[in-house]
């Protein structure tokens, strides 16, 4: 579906999961920021009974481009970005040149892995889906691309869709966020310095090695994705089960 003011917004229903079943459309959908959102954007997402969001955003990034909230729709805020990686939005721009020499060069893969631990985002992400009768939640956060991918990526794999279908998943992100990341690109083209314009387009790429970073790093730690589920979100196989008959079919 196309919103005119939406940021990589689509549905993540329909993937094959293991057991010959597939992901329930119009239950599950990702997005980057829903702050562009028009009246007949609204009036899409309400019919289509997008009963809860839930924005990764940091608390004052939230606030500077607030969400649009349509009738029925139920809105949390629930940071995802571990504090290492949390962006100070309030006191400078992300896209100037001093922010981005900052930034290290391989900032992407250490978000990755640290992105699925400890992440209380992602806790109350399954705790909305599993008893989520009616309706569909989106997630979301800036651009749609990390912390959505980390959590979209997990919901998938909670619902037992096979890994390189969730990294396909991820990749589509490369053409759905296109015409954002043209227009970001634009902007800051003249005034930045070439390195700098190297890193930007570093941080707003996505890449396979991005999310496999999350992957290596869950499987160095937990050995499967069943010991990590019921770890760090006590997912037990049944809970999982109850989960996957809720959203395949």
């Amino acid at each position: 579906m196309k919103l005119q003011g939406g940021i990589n917004f689509r549905d993540l229903g329909g993937y094959l999961a293991a057991d010959g079943r597939r992901v329930k459309k119009n239950r599950l959908y990702r997005s980057g920021s829903l702050s562009r959102l028009t009246a007949e954007d609204c009036a899409q997402l309400e019919a289509l009974s997008i009963t809860h969001i839930h924005d990764y955003r940091d608390i004052k990034e939230s606030e500077q481009d607030k969400d649009v909230i349509w009738e029925g729709a139920h809105y949390e805020c629930c940071p995802a970005n571990p504090d290492s990686h949390a962006v100070n939005v309030a006191g400078h721009d992300f896209y100037a040149e001093e922010s981005l020499r900052a930034i290290p060069g391989n900032f992407m893969e250490s978000l990755y892995q640290q992105l699925p631990f400890s992440n209380n985002a992602y806790k109350r992400l399954f705790e909305r889906v599993e008893p989520l009768q009616n309706g569909a939640l989106v997630q979301h956060c800036a651009v749609g691309k990390d912390r959505t991918g980390v959590g979209s990526a997990l919901m998938l794999m909670s619902l037992g869709v096979k890994k390189e279908t969730v990294i396909e998943d991820y990749l589509r992100t490369e053409q759905t966020l296109q015409p954002f990341r043209e227009l970001i690109l634009n902007q800051n083209e003249k005034k930045l310095s070439s390195k700098s314009l190297e890193t930007l387009h570093y941080l707003m790429s996505v890449q396979e090695q991005f999310l496999n970073a999350a992957f290596h790093e869950i499987h160095q730690r937990y050995g499967s994705m069943d010991r990590y589920f019921a770890a760090e979100f006590n997912l037990t196989p049944d809970r999982l089960k109850a989960l996957q008959d809720k959203y395949l079919e």
